[in-house]
């Protein structure tokens, strides 16, 4: 016999025999928006209302959070994070993407924190806020299990 042939049978006598470990997992994304915020110069954050995810997600692990917003007035002072919860991730640039969420639930709501440091001037608008959350969730298989 072939060793094509052994690894198709080997394959079938695993998925005859409910021992298969095929992951069935269906990806997806939800993208959120930020309203419109003025950041005065303060040594407090501002924290964003919460970008909420879509009321039908459901159980999923989050594998990518990507994040873009727009500046009007200084960038240099400004500070930015994303947040999920307790874990907030310093944001470098105005644009980007991390896996710092990767494996937390992407039905929780992210937020931007935004801090003007007091000697980089008095107020900076952010605008046209964007969130998109990259995710996976285990698909069911037949007889309603799910799949591991």
């Amino acid at each position: 016999m072939t060793r094509a042939a052994l690894m198709s049978l080997a394959l079938v006598m695993c998925a005859t025999l409910g021992t298969s470990t095929a992951v069935a997992a269906a990806a997806g994304s939800w993208v959120g928006a930020l309203p419109r915020q003025v950041v005065v110069a303060s040594q407090r954050a501002l924290s964003s209302d919460p970008v909420m995810p879509p009321e039908h997600l459901g159980q999923a692990s989050v594998t990518r959070v990507a994040w873009r917003f727009d500046v009007e007035g200084p960038v240099q002072g400004l500070e930015a994070r994303l947040c999920q919860a307790e874990l907030c991730v310093a944001l470098k640039a105005t644009h980007g993407s991390t896996r710092r969420f990767a494996g937390r639930d992407a039905a929780q709501p992210l937020r931007f924190e935004f801090r003007l440091r007091p000697q980089s001037g008095s107020r900076a608008v952010i605008s046209h806020g964007r969130i998109m959350v990259d995710f996976t969730r285990s698909a069911s298989l037949p007889g309603g299990k799910k799949a591991k």
